[in-house]
């Protein structure tokens, strides 16, 4: 069977999210970062030491992001995989873009916002960066219900899922940051949030 390795409030979140939205048996191995992550029998599967991996039927692959995308592809027909080449690659665009420019940015903030002596000059500097990325985002979700178009796909849950969960130990996401400048990305993050496939991952241990 299917595994995938990494507790729940974790990046191991994205991938189970996923495997939750196609529907596929699985087996949860909810491996804890920085100390199971780093056993011996587990380096043989993931040698980084990160979470989440997937071990499906012998085939292993490691980074949530391409974890998704591997999924989405593989079992298909599925609704999060479009069906023309160049969403295909849209898919991978927007997947990028959430690892290169927003996790970075979402990542530096909170960890900041979370110190008990904060440098409020870092983080005003990193939400003027994120406004920048932002306005990006802002500017695609005007005329769409989700990135690709009106279906929610993999790219949205790639995004959506790197927003709120960009930590390997559950560091806060999208939550600490004020989306009102935004409400494009509020009412499509509140969209891609409600689906039954997502509250289910989140009400894991």
């Amino acid at each position: 069977m299917l595994k995938l390795y990494g507790q729940a409030k974790s990046r191991a979140s994205r991938s189970l999210w996923m495997l939750e939205e196609i529907g596929i048996a699985y087996q949860h191995v909810p491996v804890r970062p920085y100390t199971e992550s780093r056993a011996a029998d587990y380096l043989r599967i993931s040698p980084n030491g990160h979470i989440p991996s997937l071990d499906d039927n012998g085939f292993i692959l490691w980074e949530s992001l391409a974890i998704n995308l591997y999924l989405a592809e593989k079992y298909a027909p599925n609704p999060l995989w479009p069906a023309q080449v160049e969403d295909h690659a849209r898919a991978y665009q927007w997947s990028l873009w959430a690892a290169n420019e927003a996790e970075p940015r979402v990542v530096s903030i909170a960890r900041e916002l979370a110190k008990n002596s904060p440098d409020h000059t870092a983080i005003t500097t990193g939400l003027e960066q994120l406004a920048s990325a932002f306005a990006v985002l802002e500017t695609q979700l005007g005329g769409h219900a989700y990135l690709l178009g009106n279906d929610f796909t993999v790219a949205d849950l790639n995004l959506a899922a790197t927003l709120r969960e960009p930590g390997e130990t559950g560091v806060a996401g999208i939550g600490t940051i004020d989306l009102m400048p935004f409400p494009n990305i509020s009412r499509w993050l509140d969209q891609c949030e409600n689906r039954p496939a997502n509250h289910r991952v989140t009400a894991l241990p």
